[in-house]
């Protein structure tokens, strides 16, 4: 034994050299997976990942590629390599070699492509266009073979309201007549990318993967077809992007590339979601720091953009996904959560690649002067200076809802509208009057029809960019938990008794409701007045607003009355400075002719949007 014993030690002690010298490596992962050539930023950051990858001598042989810099943090399983892509480099493919201290080899081929004309293809969203927004579980299964996947944790449930329905792309492919027959313009999907959460995944918010896919909503390929199709048929397409954090699924958890990748504190803390800490310029560094480094909930991480590596991750995957995917827009979720000089950058970046892409910031404030932080002219007190141009106009949100709602006080918009002066660009706002995150439309209006209809016109007529949220069309019901107000669209599977998106499935009530959206929304493609025009409004008096949309010729009257009562013979001579030079019009919605504009009979909660003319 004891001579056994003695030949097993040095064997032992050789075994451990060996394994010491020749760890194991391995290449996981490289992110961004592809890129461009015809970039005005000459400069791209890889995040390569693997099992001691920084430890291997990356090379590359390929003219007008050279490595600038390599960087590595905590995690010796992440290497940073940053790329100099010269101006003439030509689009093609090559090989990045990860060469081990044993002198192994690993390879990642990576493609540079063509980028897409600097000044031509991008279609500029603007005050022409109306947006629909849609939770693609929630809208129609069009493929169940993907309801439940092998790579993902969380399977279909359609029982749960909190569940995933098998909702996808290929449904909404399915029915992107429907939403152009509707008359919108533009397209706006919830976060259609890998959520990998063991359960409540299906609203997309908890990021698990940047750069795939959900496989139960479809593949890249998918999404890349429902943009091709949307663009055949002359509609665009706005992705929902989340830069403040990622789902506790994401595959980096396990092994994150340093301990500030995150925002972390010694016991799970939630933000205080006290969106004011922004630009309060009293706010306590404690209160900012909660708002901006606090968690949303416990599956979802919370993203510190202050890391200079991560900061870079994030703004290349968005320009990726614009030229991947040739998206028109993007709507950037709860956008003064992260570090907000992170986000003026992304902004700047992608305006260098894409002169006047359309980026709507989420912006959830209730008072104006809160909200024109993020969206005005020159610097704030701070110094700080936003370059968003445009944001989600939730104090006109909260004014419809008093308008229309209990306080029946259509003041209230009046007073709101008056505070456009401390906006650059108000005209920009994306206004609606329903979301994802707020109680359906219908149930906060108290089921009452006729509110409704005068929500939708102020909504399509007054200032800004209008979005509409999926199923409002069809007086869909639902508040708080969130399930109840992002219910399936009837007809979206196969064993619905009915069938919404067809006139025939639709109830007598539905459908009068779908044909006066509608109504307005076609009326409105060509409505230049609405879309650019200057507003004019007049005071409410006996709660009946009066305003105007005109631009060179072309002049909109609208007349809200938002009482019980019908008026006879209501006198439009309070309105002369505006009227005058015209001398008739008609009702697009009714399509009533008037052959004098001195007065009109107004129907209780009704509105009339009469195009003027001489």
């Amino acid at each position: 034994m004891k001579t056994v014993f003695r030949t097993f030690i040095p064997f032992l002690f050789l075994f451990i050299s060996i394994q010491i010298c020749a760890q194991n490596v391995s290449l996981n992962r490289v992110e961004p997976p592809n890129w461009w050539v015809g970039m005005e930023n000459t400069e791209l950051q890889l995040l390569v990942y693997g099992e001691n990858i920084s430890q291997t001598k990356p090379s590359i042989h390929y003219e007008g590629i050279s490595i600038k810099s390599m960087s590595m943090l905590e995690n010796e399983n992440y290497l940073f390599i940053n790329l100099s892509i010269a101006k003439t480099t030509k689009a093609g493919a090559f090989d990045i070699v990860f060469k081990t201290k044993t002198g192994k080899e690993l390879r990642y081929n990576y493609e540079l492509k063509t980028k897409r004309n600097r000044h031509n293809p991008i279609q500029t969203i603007d005050g022409s266009d109306v947006m629909y927004l849609i939770t693609p579980d929630r809208f129609a299964n069009g493929n169940p073979k993907n309801d439940s996947t092998e790579d993902t944790l969380e399977k279909v449930n359609r029982s749960n309201q909190d569940g995933r329905h098998g909702g996808d792309i290929d449904g909404v492919i399915n029915h992107l007549d429907y939403i152009k027959e509707l008359g919108v313009t533009t397209l706006w999907l919830n976060p259609f990318l890998e959520n990998d959460q063991p359960k409540y995944s299906y609203h997309g918010y908890g990021i698990s993967d940047f750069y795939k896919t959900d496989s139960r909503f479809g593949t890249n390929a998918d999404f890349i077809n429902l943009v091709d199709v949307c663009h055949q048929k002359e509609m665009k397409v706005i992705m929902d992007q989340v830069f403040n954090h990622c789902g506790s699924g994401h595959w980096w958890m396990n092994d994150l590339p340093s301990k500030d990748w995150l925002n972390q504190w010694d016991t799970y803390t939630r933000s205080n979601f006290t969106n004011i800490a922004a630009s309060d310029p009293h706010a306590s560094k404690s209160d900012y720091d909660l708002f901006t480094k606090g968690w949303f909930d416990t599956n979802l991480p919370d993203l510190n953009l202050e890391n200079p590596f991560l900061a870079t991750y994030m703004i290349q995957n968005s320009i990726w996904w614009i030229e991947y995917a040739q998206l028109d827009g993007i709507r950037m979720d709860t956008y003064p959560y992260p570090e907000k000089n992170v986000m003026a950058k992304w902004v700047e970046e992608i305006n260098t690649e894409y002169p006047n892409f359309y980026i709507v910031a989420e912006t959830w404030e209730a008072k104006a002067s809160s909200l024109s932080y993020w969206n005005n002219n020159g610097v704030n007190n701070d110094g700080y200076k936003s370059p968003v141009n445009s944001v989600c106009d939730y104090p006109l949100y909260y004014a419809m809802l008093k308008a229309f709602g209990n306080e029946n006080n259509i003041y209230k918009i009046y007073e709101t509208l008056a505070e456009d002066f401390v906006y650059g660009d108000a005209y920009n706002n994306k206004i609606f009057n329903g979301n994802h995150d707020v109680g359906r439309l219908f149930t906060l209006l108290n089921d009452d029809i006729d509110k409704l209809k005068l929500s939708m016109a102020f909504t399509l007529t007054s200032r800004g960019i209008p979005q509409l949220y999926y199923g409002d069309e069809i007086l869909l019901e639902g508040d708080k938990p969130d399930g109840q107000l992002r219910k399936d669209f009837p007809g979206g599977w196969k064993s619905d008794k009915r069938n919404a998106f067809t006139e025939k499935g639709r109830t007598p009530q539905e459908n009068g409701v779908y044909n006066y959206v509608s109504t307005i929304l076609n009326w409105r493609k060509n409505a230049i007045e609405i879309h650019s025009g200057k507003l004019t409004h007049y005071q409410p008096i006996d709660n009946i607003y009066v305003y105007f949309r005109s631009k060179n010729e072309e002049k909109t009257m609208v007349i809200i009355n938002n009482n019980s009562k019908t008026i006879n013979k209501f006198s439009l001579e309070r309105f002369k400075e505006s009227i005058q030079g015209y001398s008739n019009g008609t009702d697009i919605i009714t399509n009533t002719y008037f052959s004098s504009l001195k007065s009109i009979d107004l129907k209780a909660n009704s509105a009339c949007i009469i195009k003027l003319s001489n």
